[in-house]
């Protein structure tokens, strides 16, 4: 199995493999490498690089496609992303990103606000 291969085989979420070719080109490795070759570090990274483009570069819905003809019918379904698992997948990205002191840790948490932001309501009475 190769890299692209494995890559692909790391996730539930839908990525392009461009997409996957700029993951590993990003990271120095060759998408035609054996995967058997990939330390642990490189693997948890890259696991960690396909949740950032499908959690923080992606957006957290895509429509669905249909094509059909004569009684052929093709059909490329939807996907939503639910918000506990977006933030479930989220905090096992940090985590694997804190653990190798990667920069993208930094970034998120530097851009990281919280949904719902609480203001300090005063009485004028």
């Amino acid at each position: 199995m190769n890299v692209l291969e494995w890559l692909k085989a790391s996730s539930r979420y839908s990525i392009e493999d461009r997409s996957y070719e700029k993951i590993a080109n990003d990271r120095e490795i060759g998408v035609d490498e054996d995967a058997t070759t990939l330390t642990i570090e490189q693997r948890e990274l890259l696991v960690a690089d396909i949740l950032f483009v499908a959690l923080i570069l992606s957006p957290s819905s895509t429509s669905s496609q249909t094509v059909s003809h004569n009684g052929f019918q093709r059909v490329i379904g939807s996907e939503t992303t639910r918000n506990e698992k977006y933030l479930a997948d989220k905090r096992f990205m940090m985590n694997i990103y804190k653990k190798y002191g990667d920069p993208r840790y930094d970034i998120i948490k530097a851009t990281d606000t919280p949904k719902i932001k609480m203001i300090k309501i005063e009485d004028v009475i």
